[in-house]
Order: structure tokens, then C-alpha cells, then sequence
């Protein structure tokens, strides 16, 4: 029996020692060659590192000055603008105030911004674009405090179509003014408005 034994262990050693040294091979990331000469499988490109475009050449953003809105000297440019309340979060009686998340959309035709082509029906970028552009100066009138919300990025979102037309939406938190009258208190009721202007 004893005999029997240093056989095994020896072979248990030996194939446990092989597999270590199969798996270092493998994640290596090296094409390493077999014993008749033949390689290993490649592995494919990063097809993600050989784009032969930026996007920002290809909407032509350094083509035109964004400075001025588009049509500049023509008629005014329709904004399209419409809210969706994500949520009501505080209502104060003391400061006569209210706080609200939503999400603001903008809706507008540049046609500085359009594009060819035959694969995309659209292209969406973060805010780094944003900065780059014109975009509509839409803001809230009795605004106390607000912030466009950053975690984990800016969360804005620009979606430019080929035929120039462009989405531009945030998410904002506001804490606008609401004048209340606490005359009939307790048997009140207050409307609270949030406007917008450009």
C-alpha cells in the first residue's frame, strides 16, 4: 500500500503543477506556439480604437459659430419645452418655498448640426458637447436654488438627428419661491407654479 501511494502523489503533484502552468499561459495575452510550430488563436481587434472619425467632426462642430443661434438675422427658432415631475420632495410654509426634481426637455432645429448618414438615426453625446453648441437659455423665474444633477456623471443628455433636429434633456433640482396665504389657515389651500422663461 505504501507503495501505492508515492505513485499517486507524485502524479497528483505533476498535474496540478501542469494546470498552474496552463493557466498563466492562457492569461498572458501573448500568442505562444505549440510544440509542432502552429499558433494559438489571435484574438480579435479593438474595433473601439480604430474609429477613423470623431463625432465632432462629423456633425461639423468646428465648422460654424455657435455663438449665435442658428438662423441668425432670419426668423426666431421654436423651442419646444416640456417638463416630466420626477418628484415633489419638500414643501416649506416657514420659507414659503418648494423643492422639485424633474426632467427638462428641449426641443429645436439646428441645421449647423445635421449629418449623412446611412447607419445612424441618430447620435447621443453626454454634456461635453453641450459647451460646444448653441443651446436655448430657458430658466426659472423665481428660482431659489437649483442644480443639474452630477452622480454619477452630469446627467444631461443631447441627441442630434440627421436632419438637424436636436433633443436637449436634464435633470434638475429647483426650489422655487410660492407665496402662500395662511389667512383661512387651517381650512387653506395654496397653488404653487413653476415658470419658465427665456
Amino acid at each position: 500500500m505504501p507503495n501505492f501511494t508515492k505513485p499517486l502523489i507524485l502524479f497528483l503533484c505533476l498535474l496540478i503543477t501542469g494546470e498552474c502552468r496552463h493557466r498563466e499561459r492562457r492569461w498572458t495575452g501573448t500568442v505562444e506556439t505549440q510544440k509542432h510550430g502552429t499558433s494559438f488563436a489571435k484574438k480579435p481587434p479593438d474595433v473601439t480604437k480604430s474609429r477613423k472619425m470623431k463625432t465632432e467632426h462629423l456633425i461639423k462642430v468646428d465648422d460654424h459659430d455657435f455663438t449665435m443661434r442658428p438662423a441668425f438675422g432670419g426668423p426666431a427658432i421654436p423651442v419646444g419645452v416640456d417638463v416630466q415631475v420626477e418628484s415633489l420632495d419638500s414643501i416649506s410654509e416657514v420659507d414659503m418655498d418648494f423643492t422639485m426634481t424633474l426632467y427638462l426637455r428641449h426641443y429645436w432645429k439646428d441645421e449647423r448640426l445635421s449629418f449623412t448618414s446611412s447607419t445612424n438615426k441618430s447620435m447621443t453625446f453626454d454634456g461635453r458637447l453641450v459647451k460646444k453648441i448653441w443651446v436655448p437659455d430657458v430658466f426659472f423665474v423665481h428660482s431659489k436654488r437649483s442644480f443639474i444633477h452630477d452622480t454619477t456623471t452630469d446627467n444631461i443628455m443631447l441627441r442630434v438627428f440627421p436632419d438637424g433636429h436636436v433633443l436637449y434633456s436634464l435633470r434638475v433640482t429647483v426650489t422655487a419661491a410660492c407665496n402662500m396665504d395662511f389667512s383661512r389657515f387651517p381650512l387653506d389651500s395654496q397653488t404653487c407654479s413653476l415658470e419658465l422663461e427665456s
